[in-house]
């Protein structure tokens, strides 16, 4: 009786962990993209005083570490679906959303890299800025790393989620419908190289998840 009761509160605690990772992930994520705004299109001065001012410098920053945040959010909530889908017959999605997951993560760890790069070199390092080029090649490397490889890694691992929600109704099958909505549009613009724009999608999927997984727990 005490073992069972025992079990039972470690997956209580560990249900709540993992949904509040998933809204911490989803706050994580927005900031990392919301906290930097380069402008689009803009000519060699106005791209250059832009990265001169402080605040551009300390944006990017910020957007590093929002990142990184992100990064180690997902693998926890990641982690805690393996473990739910542990002993289930989707066994083979189930290793393919985790390793979507964590390809997911590192890109994004990467990305958090390139976001932050520029503004360590000149407020860290005291380094000065690097010229145009380098700063337009930044740029565009971080948005196409953003818009194609993680967002198609990210859609791959909701899409792989949603097949598992759905064979083995681990968590609530509006979850696993929710995902393939989202999945669709998210593969879609990625493969165009646009991913950046399908973000929002992503968050709603995440505090479905949250709100899934909280409610898992509620009722068992």
């Amino acid at each position: 009786m005490a073992t069972t009761a025992t079990t039972r509160t470690t997956r209580t605690s560990s249900a709540k962990v993992a949904a509040a990772a998933s809204v911490l992930f989803a706050v994580a994520f927005f900031w990392t993209v919301a906290s930097v705004d380069v402008p689009h299109k803009a000519g060699d001065a106005e791209l250059l005083t832009w990265w001169q001012q402080s605040d551009s410098q300390l944006a990017g920053i910020v957007s590093q570490y929002c990142a990184v945040a992100a990064a180690v959010l997902f693998v926890v909530v990641m982690n805690y679906f393996a473990t739910l889908t542990a002993g289930t017959r989707a066994t083979q999605w189930t290793a393919f959303a985790r390793s979507m997951g964590l390809i997911f993560s590192t890109t994004l760890l990467v990305s958090a890299a390139l976001r932050g790069v520029i503004g360590r070199m000149v407020k860290v390092d005291g380094q000065p800025l690097p010229g145009i080029e380098v700063l337009r090649y930044s740029t565009a490397l971080n948005y196409d790393l953003i818009g194609s490889i993680t967002m198609m890694a990210l859609g791959l691992t909701i899409l792989a989620v949603s097949v598992v929600v759905l064979r083995t109704a681990v968590l609530a099958k509006w979850f696993g419908y929710v995902g393939l909505v989202c999945a669709a549009p998210i593969l879609i613009s990625s493969a165009a190289m646009i991913g950046h724009f399908t973000i929002i999608l992503a968050l709603l999927w995440t505090l479905c998840l949250a709100a899934a997984v909280w409610r898992h727990h509620s009722t068992t």
